[in-house]
């Protein structure tokens, strides 16, 4: 059995701005984390859950990218209602919202 009913990871992970995959960090990732613990408390996520940043999840040209485990679904969020329906309708009423999903697993790529 797992620690949390849900990790939620946001990847954090910085690339040279000239990289051609882009990075999450350069899509506006970092003030999301702090959304993301303040959504999942305000639609009353079951717990215990945690929050952490990531490094790369591997979908780069997708991001910022949200990863929910242990149900290994991926979001593409970029702003506070995004972050507060996935919340909502992944974490409380169990539903995948496919409007924000990122198709998992993308074909391999390079690093």
């Amino acid at each position: 059995m797992s620690r949390y009913r849900y990790h939620l990871f946001l990847c954090t992970n910085e690339r040279p701005s000239d990289h051609p995959r882009g990075s999450c960090l350069s899509r506006g990732a970092g003030p999301l984390l702090d959304i993301v613990k303040e959504e999942a408390v305000r639609a009353g996520a079951p717990g215990p859950f945690r929050s952490n940043r990531s490094g790369c999840l591997d979908a780069c040209e997708d991001g910022p990218v949200l990863a929910v485990y242990p149900d290994g679904v991926y979001y593409r969020v970029t702003n506070r209602e995004e972050i507060a329906r996935v919340m909502k309708e992944h974490l409380v009423e169990g539903r995948v919202v496919p409007e924000l999903q990122i198709p998992n697993p993308r074909p391999a790529r390079p690093s």
